[in-house]
This record gives C-alpha cells, structure tokens and sequence, in this order.
C-alpha cells in the first residue's frame, strides 16, 4: 500500500512538471519571433523608442489552431496584417504608435485532457474538472494559456514605462484580449479586434455546447470593454449577431465590413479573416476607423 501510495505521488508530481515544462519548452521556441515591426513588417530594437509615456504601444497577437498545435506567428495565417502595420508611426494627438508582434501559440491540453473534460462537461454540463493539483483543467486549456502568455507580457511592458496599451488581435487573438481588458480596464486602454472568435465555428458549438461554455470562461465586466471590432455577416465563427455579450457595453464600437470589394482568401480564413488582407487595409486607410478609434481614447 505504502509503495502504491509513494507512486501515485510520484505520478501527480511527475504530470505536472511535465504540463510546467511543455509550456516553457513551447514559450522558448516561439518568442523567438516576438519583435517590435515597422509598416513593412521589418524588425527594430525597443531602445528606438524614446518617449514611452506618449507612445501607443499596440500589442498584437494571432489566432490559434487546435489544442495539440503549436501555432507559429510567421506563418501566412498569423502574420500582423498590413491594416495593423500601417498603424505604425502613426501620430494620434500628442502620441506615436508602435507595433509589437507577440507570438503566443503555446500547446493546451493534452488528447487525454481534452477527452477527460469533454466527458465531464457532456455528464455535468460544467468545467469544474480539476487536475492531479486540484486545479481547474480548464485553466490549461490552448486559450487560457495564451492568455498566460498575453498578460505576462502586458506585465514586461508596464514594468518598462508603456502606460499607453492597446491590444489587437485576429481570431482567438482577438477574443483573448477583450477577455484580458475585461478584467484589466485600468491597465488596457482599448482592443482592436479582427473577427475575434474562439472555440470553434458556430456550427461547431451548436454541435458541442461545450466550446460555448469555454470560449467565455474567465470573462469579466462586459461592461468595461472599450474596443473597435471588424465584423462580417459570412464570418463563419461569428457573425455580429454572436457579439451579444460584447454589446453590454456602449463603448464597444461595431465594424461590419461585408459591404467592402475585397475578396475573401481561403489561405487567410475566407470571411473569417477578410480584415487580414491588404486590400481591406487599403480601405481602412482611406477610411480611418482606427485612427479615429485612437484619437477616441488618446487626447
């Protein structure tokens, strides 16, 4: 019994050093890429930046695949989109923006795991499964640690002197950084987000109720967001009518872009991620919604 005990012990110790370990080895080998970029997308060293205090620090952050997938953010899918680089040095009142390329696309949970609370869920109709810690196995799921991944950064930059934080983000990118402001209005000041969306296609979650249940998991005050958000009706993982949630707040401002002449590309997501051509970002320069998004929050 004694040794029985002794290796159950050993198990539980052993799993979650392995979990700790998979999210480092994972963080190690993407944050490689994470760089500050000009319009071009070309890299340049944070010492160029002079006055953090009137600098709008835009930090963006890409979509994700499934669970067992380490996403890389140069990949064509994940690259920042030139409607976001075209923010670059742009003056807003008495401030400069700079862009910052966060790679984020660490591993979540195992096939096991995600079998274990998909069992869970289907027999309970809740995420309350813990882990061999007694913590929530919902908590190393893919979105909640890239949401890890999000704040830790958030935190770099404040120690650093960057009092001026959007986040913006395409996809889950996008849904992790309302999700993050939602509990953090003091530290963000806005999001920019591009389709955001997170637990599948609408017809993946009318099919598994239970990706509805996790893609708000650990949301805040919905009335505390202040964001800009690119929509379109064919958008497959949300049309603006899935935004209800969003629309608690008045100072979340709506984009619906299905009226724009650009054509969707099935490499970039199809309608899913028609913000992320440049065409669309050479409609957005001539309209400036973001640019006057900004000036809204920077006086």
């Amino acid at each position: 019994m004694r040794q029985l005990l002794t290796l159950i012990i050993f198990l539980l110790i052993n799993t979650n050093t392995l979990a700790d370990k998979k999210f480092e080895k994972d963080l190690k080998k993407i944050s490689k890429d994470n760089a500050f970029i000009d319009n071009n997308g070309k890299i340049y060293f944070a010492d160029k930046i002079d006055n953090k205090e009137n600098t709008i620090l835009v930090i963006y952050t890409h979509g994700a695949m499934g669970d067992q997938k380490l996403d890389k953010c140069l990949s064509k899918w994940n690259l920042v989109p030139q409607v976001i680089r075209n923010l670059h040095n742009k003056k807003i009142n008495n401030f400069e923006v700079k862009i910052y390329r966060l790679c984020s696309g660490v591993r979540g949970w195992s096939k096991s795991e995600q079998d274990k609370m998909w069992k869970h869920h289907e027999k309970t109709g809740n995420l309350s499964l813990k882990d061999s810690k007694g913590e929530l196995l919902i908590t190393n799921q893919k979105q909640n640690q890239k949401l890890k991944v999000i704040e830790n950064t958030i935190d770099k930059f404040a120690d650093n002197g960057f009092k001026n934080i959007i986040l913006a983000g395409h996809s889950s990118g996008g849904w992790q950084s309302l999700k993050i402001q939602s509990n953090n209005d003091n530290l963000i000041d806005g999001v920019i987000g591009l389709h955001p969306g997170a637990g599948g296609t609408v017809k993946n979650r009318k099919e598994w109720p239970w990706w509805e249940d996790i893609r708000y998991y650990g949301f805040g005050d919905f009335t505390k967001l202040n964001a800009i958000i690119i929509t379109h009706d064919k958008d497959n993982y949300n049309s603006p009518n899935d935004y209800s949630s969003l629309k608690k707040s008045n100072d979340v401002e709506f984009l619906n872009i299905s009226d724009s002449k650009c054509k969707k590309k099935t490499t970039l997501g199809g309608y899913h991620g028609l913000a992320l051509t440049k065409c669309y970002a050479d409609e957005e320069q001539k309209e400036n919604n973001l640019i006057n998004y900004l000036g809204k929050l920077f006086k």
